[in-house]
């Protein structure tokens, strides 16, 4: 089944925010075997989204729509869709009362504009919306769905998962299946990856292998395709197992996995905790573990020691290494993550040391330069890098480095093995 998504707002066309819900719904059908055959950013002109949705119905089994379901007087979807298909706007008294009710259990009046959400086309569908006040719907016309779901990405995610796909699997006709698997890789550039792949050959396993850079991670998406349901998960299987071959512990996670939740999982299936101390990364690592529902019970505290009074105030780093090396080095990177681990009784400290830039590098260290320690009980292992781009970028990197040390530790069973 081809499915064709429309990304409603003006805010989207001008760029002042980035779509995340194409790229959310785009992946999730993917990965369950739909073919998204093209995805239209509209504006807030009612013209111009009934003719999109006109010409995606042309094109596409299933439309996906998301945005312009407010209550302000741009959020012309529903009239549009109504408009396109012939059908009368009529008010739903039920969904209008529900809406009330969710203003009064948060002690608030309902403004008159939201009375807009409660009217709908006269064929639609009502999906409802537990998590927010802009219920979606559904048309059919000649024989193809049509969805529509609030922009809000909270919204849309819940309302896509909970009722959107399961829908369209239900729809499905063809005898053709499709798996996929995402494995996402760090530590290797994607011409690197390609190299050590070269051999496998992905047409053994009917299947077919995507380099997707998403910086600072390389992702290989594979795709299976077979009529028998359990002979294409074997064929999965196998090649990745492949894949995973000749990439030799370089995958730190598959899908939807995080590299963070990975590490989580690692420290708590060992009972051990990390507390950290990050100067270059502004509490950019701490703030990826937090992340994770439940970090709590493996993630001690984490300190911003920005300075060289608050390394030495709060880590014990001793001044004169400071005056004599630099903030940036080895040895103040090991003192971080020392500092931290007794400071905060955890099993492990992880110190980060470096220069984000634009400015503060020198010939002897510029920008980039980037010192990682972590240190447990069986002593402390350090490394320095010089990692390129812009500021946000070796921050980025830098934090998805001193996450993947954390997991390395447990992969190559302590220190020693990092310092291989």
């Amino acid at each position: 089944m081809n499915i064709e998504l429309i990304m409603i707002g003006n805010e989207l066309v001008s760029g002042e925010i980035a779509d995340t819900n194409a790229f959310f719904m785009a992946g999730a059908l993917t990965e369950k075997g739909f073919l998204v055959t093209g995805i239209v950013m509209v504006g807030d002109r009612e013209e111009d989204i009934r003719e999109a949705l006109v010409r995606a119905l042309g094109r596409a089994a299933a439309v996906i729509v998301s945005g312009g379901l407010g209550p302000t007087t741009d959020d012309l979807t529903t009239a549009a869709a109504a408009a396109a298909f012939g059908e009368k706007l009529v008010l739903h008294g039920e969904i209008l009362d529900q809406i009330r009710m969710r203003f009064a259990r948060a002690g608030l009046e309902m403004p008159r504009a939201n009375e807009k959400q409660a009217v709908f086309p006269s064929a639609a569908e009502i999906i409802p919306n537990p998590v927010g006040t802009a219920p979606g719907f559904c048309l059919r016309s000649g024989g193809k769905l049509l969805f529509f779901l609030p922009g809000v990405p909270r919204e849309l995610r819940h309302l896509f998962l909970e009722t959107v796909l399961p829908r369209l699997e239900s729809e499905r006709k063809e005898s053709l299946h499709y798996r996929s698997r995402v494995l996402k890789v760090f530590g290797l550039t994607e011409s690197a990856i390609a190299d050590r792949l070269r051999e496998v050959d992905p047409s053994l396993f009917y299947a077919e292998i995507s380099y997707l850079p998403r910086y600072p991670e390389n992702h290989v998406k594979v795709v299976v395709r077979g009529v028998d349901p359990a002979e294409v998960e074997g064929n999965l299987a196998k090649i990745e197992n492949a894949i995973r071959e000749k990439l030799e512990g370089r995958i730190f996670a598959t899908d939807r996995e995080t590299l963070e939740e990975i590490v989580g999982r690692l420290l708590k299936e060992r009972q051990a905790t990390l507390a950290v101390a990050e100067s270059c990364t502004g509490g950019l690592v701490a703030h990826r573990l937090t992340n994770v529902p439940g970090s709590s019970d493996y993630f001690e505290r984490g300190l911003v020691t920005y300075s060289n009074q608050a390394k030495q105030d709060l880590l014990g780093v001793p001044g004169e290494l400071l005056a004599k090396l630099g903030a940036v080095s080895a040895p103040v990177a090991e003192k971080m993550a020392e500092g931290v681990r007794l400071l905060s009784r955890s099993t492990l400290g992880l110190g980060i040391t470096g220069i984000a830039g634009p400015g503060g590098g020198t010939p002897e260290k510029p920008v980039g330069t980037v010192f990682i320690a972590l240190a447990g009980s069986d002593g402390t292992a350090v490394k320095g890098y010089r990692f390129w781009g812009d500021r946000e970028q070796v921050k980025g990197i830098t934090a998805q480095t001193a996450l993947d040390w954390v997991r390395r530790y447990f992969l190559r069973n302590g220190i020693a093995g990092l310092r291989k």
